[in-house]
């Protein structure tokens, strides 16, 4: 049996706890988007913390990527501590991020050489008790 980390937070510990027990119910702590038709079609009404999420244009010109980074930004930015962003060029407008509420000094990077290891960058970094601590919002 692995040993448990020592800094584990009170989060993971209920997690756990409820796991052993098979309890029905648990609770996910979202961020909504504020539009009933938004969250009305997303699992719990908003994006899950602690969670791995893609945006990606809709198609593959540079006004779409540019569309879809702004609109992940513009997400990020109502969260509060660090986050993991993971791409496979730096090709981000750091003036446009900021205007979208998300500072860089927020923000860590990690850029893969294939869009396979972007995945891989995301699991990764959700390893680290640190970086995925700074994606769940404190509880009650």
């Amino acid at each position: 049996m692995a040993q448990p980390r020592a800094n584990i937070t009170l989060y993971e510990l209920r997690d756990r706890i409820q796991h052993l027990e098979g309890t029905a119910s648990r609770r996910k702590v979202v961020l909504p988007f504020g539009v009933a038709e938004i969250d009305g079609r997303l699992p719990g009404g908003g994006l899950s913390y602690g969670a791995l999420h893609e945006v990606a244009g809709g198609g593959t010109g540079t006004v779409d990527g540019a569309a879809a980074a702004l609109f992940a930004a513009g997400i990020a930015a109502r969260t509060k501590g660090k986050i993991l962003w993971c791409l496979t060029r730096p090709d981000l407008f750091f003036p446009a991020i900021s205007q979208a509420g998300l500072h860089a000094d927020r923000m860590i990077f990690c850029e893969a050489d294939r869009e396979e290891d972007v995945l891989a960058s995301m699991e990764e970094g959700l390893g680290f008790h640190a970086v995925s601590s700074w994606q769940r919002p404190a509880l009650p």
